[in-house]
């Protein structure tokens, strides 16, 4: 059965304004190689807190493996949101869903994932989980 990597992103409107929030720029996106060692897969949402300057606050994520939750919120510390409307609110409280599918056989070399764009709403993460005969190295065991 085929699964594949989502980050699907909620669109908000800002108070006093009927356009979507719009993201200028993203971290480069990345599937924990620990978690794909494990074959851990998982939704973690996180809320990020926005600055009148585009950028995040403070990012607090819940609802997976630890190596999941610290890999978003992480991602999500690192983005930057704007241009904003004449009339906005600030601090911003934004929702980003991050949605880890590992996709095919497991590998025993970990080539980099494929994304695919669709802002501001979504990005897609694809990777195939990995495999050794013998124990990760210990950077990857600190990942954990």
């Amino acid at each position: 059965m085929s699964r594949s990597i989502w980050l699907l992103l909620s669109v908000i409107a800002l108070p006093g304004c009927t356009r979507p929030l719009h993201v200028e720029r993203i971290a480069q996106l990345e599937y924990p190689l620990s978690a794909r060692f494990s074959n851990t897969e998982g939704t973690v949402i996180v809320t990020v807190i926005i600055g009148p300057d585009g950028k995040v606050i403070s990012a607090h994520g819940s609802g997976a493996a630890d190596i999941l939750v610290k890999a978003a919120e992480e991602n999500a510390r690192q983005w930057v949101f704007g241009p904003f409307p004449p009339v906005a609110e600030f601090p911003i409280y934004h929702t980003i869903r991050y949605v880890y599918r590992l996709e095919g056989k497991a590998k025993a070399v970990a080539y980099n994932p494929t994304i695919r764009t669709f802002l501001p709403d979504r990005i897609e993460i694809s990777a195939a989980p990995l495999f050794s005969d013998y124990p990760p190295p210990q950077e990857y065991k600190q990942l954990k």
